[in-house]
């Protein structure tokens, strides 16, 4: 038996996906709220969850911001968010949060059915739309968008960092003094608002510049 818990303020979408999924006779819904407040009211501790379904957009705290909590009342449940935002940046601050999952709404119903089964067996499911956003992201330059900021020389300097090379290393391949390359470093440092070389690699590796 496949228990699930559904978070969605939508009184229609969150009836239409309790009645599709109980249609499946291993599949029981066990709470269907409509905020995560009204999942905090339910007494928890007697619960066993395999999965919930988390919409994004809610009164009150957001789907995002329960993540932490839900995933602490049910360590054993995989939170999969079912939204209708795909948008980058809610895809990985859902997943950073402890998202098992993300499926947008636009998704056929048999499609998110397979979301949960996926989750629960693999540990994990992503509609094929986020999937290749995220491939799309991963693949970027992550310091395209911090270019126009930049001279010449001092994307050059970032692109041979980011490839973790010494001082001295990029002091020979751009033909400069190790000291010409610490006073271009301090600069890029100054634009973009970091304060060391550690937090500088650690932002080009997080794509967070």
């Amino acid at each position: 038996m496949t228990k699930i818990g559904i978070i969605e303020d939508n009184y229609f979408q969150l009836n239409s996906y309790k009645e599709f999924l109980e249609d499946y006779p291993e599949c029981r819904v066990v709470f269907a709220q409509r905020s995560l407040e009204e999942c905090w009211d339910l007494n928890t501790q007697d619960m066993s969850i395999d999965a919930v379904l988390l919409d994004i957009n809610l009164p009150g705290a957001s789907g995002i911001e329960g993540i932490p909590r839900l995933r602490a009342a049910f360590p054993d449940a995989k939170i999969i968010i079912l939204t209708a935002h795909q948008e980058k940046q809610y895809v990985l601050a859902a997943l950073k949060a402890g998202a098992h999952g993300y499926i947008v709404k636009s998704s056929r119903l048999t499609e998110i059915y397979q979301g949960i089964q996926d989750a629960i067996r693999y540990g994990g499911t992503l509609c094929p739309r986020i999937c290749y956003m995220l491939i799309c992201h991963i693949n970027e330059d992550p310091l395209q968008n911090i270019r126009y900021k930049l001279t010449e020389r001092e994307y050059e300097l970032l692109n041979l960092l980011k490839e973790g090379h010494s001082y001295k290393i990029m002091a020979d391949r751009l033909h400069l003094s190790v000291f010409t390359v610490n006073h271009h470093l301090k600069k890029i440092y100054h634009k973009l608002n970091v304060s060391s070389k550690s937090e500088l690699v650690s932002r080009i590796c997080l794509n967070n510049l």
